[in-house]
């Protein structure tokens, strides 16, 4: 029996080191003001107010097989840039060398990190015969990411909304995940977002993990992931 366990990335094994959780974008769009000395009149609270649309995720029923390149993506990602830059109040020649800044600061690898409990919990999930997949709604560069984290020798592969032009909760993307995964037959998915993981796989028939987060919605969920690994091994014993 071939047991896959589908993760989300971004919140759920690591994240972007920036003191800001769940903040990455609007993290990174004030870094590029700080570089440029110009994050004394803005402030996060400021460019967070203006994420609230446009974003591929934010259209998660909209396929978007036209952002089928890193370069076609990242495109579009930085227009939305520019867009926020604007409204705050800079130049639009400015918001475009702010925009690139920005794409810059988030890829920085070396602003990312695993949580702590990511690679004990994954290996030894690993030995107890699960196999591990990357779900996410990320950048394209999220593959070198994993790769520079030390985690692709526990992934088998990833799948990533950037590259296949379907975000969380669309359906689509999981049944492209379980394809890839050879249609297992034992899955799980465990992400910490409530609607885009866990509802989202449930709405295809496939069992969640709830975890970094509390939702009463969650039939199933954990603070960190050594409670996500009791549960499974009880369910295996059931």
């Amino acid at each position: 029996m071939k047991k896959v366990l589908f993760w989300d990335f971004d919140g759920t094994l690591g994240g972007r080191i920036d003191g800001l959780y769940g903040r990455a974008w609007s993290a990174s769009m004030w870094e590029a003001l700080q570089m440029m000395n110009l994050h004394e009149k803005t402030t996060v609270e400021d460019i967070l107010a203006h994420l609230e649309q446009g974003f591929p995720w934010q259209e998660p029923e909209i396929p978007h097989l036209h952002l089928h390149t890193p370069a076609l993506w990242w495109e579009h990602i930085c227009k939305i840039f520019q867009k926020i830059y604007i409204s705050l109040g800079y130049s639009p020649e400015l918001a475009v060398t702010l925009s690139a800044i920005a794409k810059d600061k988030y890829v920085d690898l070396s602003r990312w990190e695993l949580y702590p409990d990511t690679m004990p919990v994954l290996r030894e999930l690993a030995a107890e015969g699960w196999t591990h997949y990357i779900v996410s709604n990320h950048v394209p560069e999220l593959r070198v990411i994993v790769e520079h984290l030390g985690l692709k020798p526990l992934i088998e592969d990833v799948i990533n909304s950037a590259e296949v032009g379907y975000e969380k909760p669309n359906q689509e993307i999981f049944r492209i995940a379980l394809r890839q995964a050879g249609e297992p037959e034992q899955v799980w998915m465990i992400g910490d977002n409530i609607v885009a993981d866990v509802l989202g796989a449930q709405s295809v028939g496939i069992p969640s993990i709830l975890v970094r987060h509390s939702d009463p919605r969650a039939a199933h969920q954990f603070q960190d992931f050594y409670g996500v690994l009791t549960f499974l091994r009880d369910s295996i014993h059931k």
